[in-house]
């Protein structure tokens, strides 16, 4: 039956999903309407909101492409794919290999978000290249499948920001520690379960013999690792620095003594203190700075789509934003909640609102004054509904191609190839968070 929905929604999506740059033109275009439609702005007042709002996300922008070229050099040194290789060892069969891709897609994203993305892609195509029979699209969902849990761990943007002296909602509900947010058991408890459920899930969806696409070799053709391929001889003074490892140990462990005085005076853990540590630890796993540079540099690589993307989903939230429509369509779910259901309807929204503005952080700018406002007037605890948020934010990326972006470029795939899987982890996503949400 499983198998069944799933190959409906992988014909829905091959045939209607846009490039996830179309996609965005359309979202854009579709939030225009909306906004003439429910607010009172004229179209050139829009249209000036778009445009005086395309570069509103930069600083933004480059924390998070500093955050996926850094976590793409740690997951590229020696030990971190020595230890994935480990892992997806144990593979014998197309079943294990599904499972065990979603796994650690969903224990890396509980890291980062990042690496979330770039260890799924690795673990895809180790699986690929060793396990025969493997159905490569859903190969690649699985690892995709883990993100759904990215916002519960380490680098949960709404968490972190809360969690933060001076965030921009301070006045209202204080600096709120992350144990009672990320590390709250409410959402502990059901990013373990899912951490759990998503992986068998994803291996029930395998097609039958004859709808299996195994990868195409050209992507076998992958390079070794940069860790691999330095030469040892050092033929100039250039040469010598350039694969010393004292240099790299030197600067990673300044960084290191940074991070403990840090943390050990009080601080908070910041977007800013997490691309610390990702700076850090490349750093300090790198043997030499040429290995360094180079998972740099294959980091970079799937940062153009993203560059590309921001400025338009900026766009999208300023008209959401300024014209009133986010607080149009916060309000219609704030108007049918009570105390009870307020958390549940903060989700759901949440994750209507994702598909508009693919950014956790951007998101809670807009739709946390309103959600927040309506947990004090109503009396519900204010973590639960920053998390509710937080939740729906990961949960739609299922079906937002945006964030699937690194990962498509590693593994050489189309949005549309692993979306019709994606869906099926939606949906039971939505199912347990929705729930958890309420209930727990």
């Amino acid at each position: 039956m499983l198998r069944r929905i799933a190959n409906f929604f992988v014909a829905v999506m091959e045939r209607w999903m846009p490039d996830p740059f179309l996609f965005a033109a359309i979202l854009t275009m579709v939030t225009f309407i909306l906004a003439l439609i429910f607010t009172d702005s004229g179209p050139l007042a829009v249209t000036l909101m778009w445009g005086n709002g395309l570069w509103g996300l930069l600083v933004f922008t480059m924390q998070i492409s500093i955050t996926l070229v850094l976590s793409t050099a740690f997951i590229r040194t020696k030990p971190i794919t020595g230890f994935l290789r480990w892992m997806s060892s144990f593979a014998k069969n197309p079943h294990l290999a599904y499972l065990i891709t979603a796994f650690m897609g969903g224990v890396f994203s509980l890291i980062s978000w990042a690496c979330g993305l770039v260890a799924g892609a690795f673990v895809a195509k180790e699986m690929a290249k060793n396990v025969k029979g493997c159905h490569y699209p859903l190969l690649v969902a699985s690892g995709y499948s883990g993100f759904m849990i990215w916002h519960m761990g380490y680098s949960s943007s709404v968490g972190l920001v809360i969690a933060t002296p001076k965030h921009f909602l301070e006045s209202i509900m204080g600096v709120v520690p992350v144990s009672q947010t990320i590390f709250a058991p409410f959402n502990m408890i059901t990013a373990l379960f899912l951490l759990i459920t998503i992986p068998f899930l994803m291996a029930a969806l395998k097609p039958e013999e004859k709808g299996i696409r195994e990868i195409e070799p050209s992507l076998l053709d992958n390079p070794e690792d940069a860790a691999t391929a330095i030469a040892a001889v050092k033929k100039t003074p250039a040469d010598a620095m350039e694969t010393s490892r004292l240099i790299n140990l030197i600067i990673g462990i300044g960084g290191l003594i940074t991070l403990v005085m840090y943390y050990g005076k009080g601080g908070s853990l910041t977007m800013d203190s997490m691309n610390l540590s990702f700076f850090t630890f490349a750093i300090l796993l790198s043997r030499n700075p040429r290995e360094l540079i180079r998972n740099i540099v294959e980091g970079g690589k799937s940062l153009g789509p993203i560059v590309l993307q921001f400025p338009m989903y900026a766009g999208i939230m300023a008209i959401m934003l300024n014209s009133g429509l986010a607080k149009v369509i916060a309000g219609w779910f704030v108007a049918i909640s009570t105390p009870i259901t307020l958390p549940f309807w903060s989700f759901i929204s949440s994750g209507l609102v994702n598909v508009f503005v693919p950014s956790g952080g951007s998101q809670w700018a807009v739709q946390g004054p309103i959600m927040i406002d309506a947990a004090r007037q109503m009396g519900v605890e204010y973590p639960k509904i920053a998390m509710a948020v937080a939740w729906g934010d990961q949960w739609t990326n299922m079906i937002q191609p945006f964030w699937a972006l690194p990962m498509l470029a590693i593994a050489g795939m189309k949005a549309k190839d692993i979306m019709g899987y994606c869906v099926m982890a939606l949906i039971w996503g939505g199912i347990v968070m929705g729930l958890a949400i309420t209930f727990l």
